[in-house]
């Protein structure tokens, strides 16, 4: 999380010498700003995954992928840990591609829209970022908690394999 926020603050060179209560507001003021600047200048693009909406179009992609295991990723923007862990996603759908995994990559930005907030609600998510996993139209498994590739990849192979392949 470190290196997120080291690339978010970037050359910036933040006061010195302000009370406890300056600084706090100094960083209530700016970071937000900082997060926003970061995320426009190209870093959500490099780490995009292909978007679910709603109830709908989540049935729309387990219907369309019956046989696959359809990985979920729940974020909102300016939120750290998913700023955090977006390119450990967007690697792992690139290894799945690469390796033609019967794996499936979606993302739900959980603040875009009435109907994604009513997914979240749904789906019971209380926090970003989440990971779930699907198959057939169920959930399989836990939200997974994985923090590095391997496990990550390690968890979605033991997932996969309980898919049938027809």
């Amino acid at each position: 999380m470190q290196s997120i926020v080291r690339r978010i603050f970037g050359d910036r060179k933040l006061p010195e010498g302000l009370s406890e209560d300056a600084y706090d507001k100094f960083m209530h003021d700016n970071f937000p700003k900082w997060v926003t600047e970061f995320e426009s200048n190209g870093f959500l693009e490099q780490t995009k995954l292909p978007p679910i909406a709603d109830e709908d179009a989540l049935m729309d992609v387990l219907m369309k992928y019956p046989n696959d295991l359809v990985v979920v990723k729940y974020w909102k923007h300016g939120c750290i840990p998913c700023l955090s862990f977006a390119e450990m996603y967007k690697s792992a759908q690139m290894k799945c591609l690469a390796e033609n995994k019967r794996i499936r990559w979606f993302s739900v930005d959980t603040k875009a829209s009435d109907g994604a907030r009513e997914l979240v609600d749904f789906q019971l998510v209380d926090g970003t970022p989440t990971i779930q996993t699907f198959a057939g139209c169920k959930q399989i498994g836990n939200e997974i908690r994985a923090t590095q590739l391997d496990d990550l990849m390690g968890i979605l192979e033991q997932r996969l394999a309980s898919v049938p392949n027809v």
